[in-house]
């Protein structure tokens, strides 16, 4: 089995991405004889583990590959899994977990048909001896495999079952026999021979029992429905507070992110302009500038242009172009906004970003 082919870098417009839906569900189903009908369903990474383990026999533990992954650190073990596969085979493909993750229907389409068209670049011949069912017991969950991971021939079996054994249930609750149906006849009307011979004794007994059952419960059921309608109020009070805070954090993290990913780039455009004048290079000037990037804070207001020209006051001069009429508008707007979320993320953000042009 040759790796080398499969290292091919594929483009966008390469033919393995025009693969439609329907040939991937195919391809699946028939070489590891599963059931999947959604691309969604292989988002948890396992059956790409199991076409790895056909292709490349070992390099796979199965025995450590989660069948029964639902949650989005099952699925990471799952990739974790994966990605030490493709390293010891020397597959140079870096596989975007975040977005797989998130079982979203294009990214794992695109994924899928990479896959397809790496198995038909590296993979030259077929196993006859391979198992794929048998394989897939070895892992986590594997002695209770999901229908769709199962061939249609063994779901179609566990549904028939499954309507067999609701048929029986269905059976066993059916009315009693005639004999029995005799039975209850005589002892109901044994009972009602005993009961008339005592009528004055029976009769109040019964009424008293009426008057106890006769209880207002409307109220008490009013008050349990009050306090469940405040409980549910609270909670869902608190958990839109904590959304309003991890929204907050989250939006934090993305521009800390954006921060120092504009340093790197910023130092990129540095060399790749110190690269193209030959003749007027300066490498004192050069460290220098990298050392200023490195070091500023978000608040030096320090823009990096496309020539490799360091400007710094951005921020303050931009400031200043505002007219009195913008600034009255733009405080009126965050004072009138109704979102609490809004208005926290308007004051804890800064929009003073080193830029760079790709």
């Amino acid at each position: 089995m040759s790796v080398q082919a499969a290292d091919v870098p594929l483009g966008m417009m390469d033919g393995a991405y025009f693969t439609s839906r329907k040939e991937i569900l195919d391809f699946f189903n028939g070489l590891l004889q599963m059931n999947l009908t959604k691309i969604e369903q292989t988002a948890s990474g396992a059956v790409a583990c199991q076409l790895m383990d056909y292709m490349f026999p070992g390099s796979i533990p199965m025995k450590r590959v989660n069948w029964e992954a639902k949650s989005d650190f099952q699925f990471i073990d799952n990739y974790k899994i994966l990605q030490a596969a493709f390293t010891k085979q020397n597959v140079q493909k870096r596989i975007d977990v975040d977005r797989l993750i998130r079982a979203k229907y294009q990214d794992n389409l695109e994924f899928c048909q990479w896959l397809k068209a790496f198995f038909e670049h590296a993979s030259s011949y077929s196993r006859e001896d391979y198992d794929p069912v048998e394989r897939r017991m070895l892992g986590k969950g594997g002695k209770k495999l999901d229908e769709m991971f199962l061939p249609r021939t063994m779901s179609k079996n566990l549904a028939s079952s499954s309507a067999s054994v609701a048929s029986v249930k269905h059976r066993s609750t059916r009315p009693p026999s005639s004999g029995a149906s005799v039975a209850s006849v005589r002892s109901t009307s044994s009972r009602s021979n005993s009961a008339s011979v005592r009528p004055s004794t029976i009769k109040p007994l019964r009424e008293n029992n009426a008057k106890k059952s006769v209880v207002p419960t409307g109220s008490k059921e009013t008050k349990k429905l009050q306090t469940q309608n405040d409980e549910l109020t609270q909670k869902n009070s608190q958990l839109r507070r904590k959304l309003a805070e991890t929204e907050l954090i989250l939006e934090n993290v993305e521009k800390e992110r954006d921060f120092y990913f504009e340093k790197l780039r910023g130092i990129e455009v540095f060399l790749q302009v110190h690269e193209e004048k030959k003749e007027e290079r300066d490498a004192d000037a050069l460290i220098q500038k990298i050392f200023k990037v490195l070091y500023a804070k978000i608040e030096d207001d320090i823009v990096v242009t496309d020539d490799g020209e360091l400007l710094e006051g951005i921020g303050q001069g931009r400031d200043e172009l505002l007219s009195d009429d913008e600034l009255l508008n733009n405080s009126t707007v965050s004072m009138l906004s109704d979102d609490p979320v809004d208005r926290v993320d308007e004051n804890s953000s800064h929009q003073i970003q080193i830029t760079g042009s790709f």
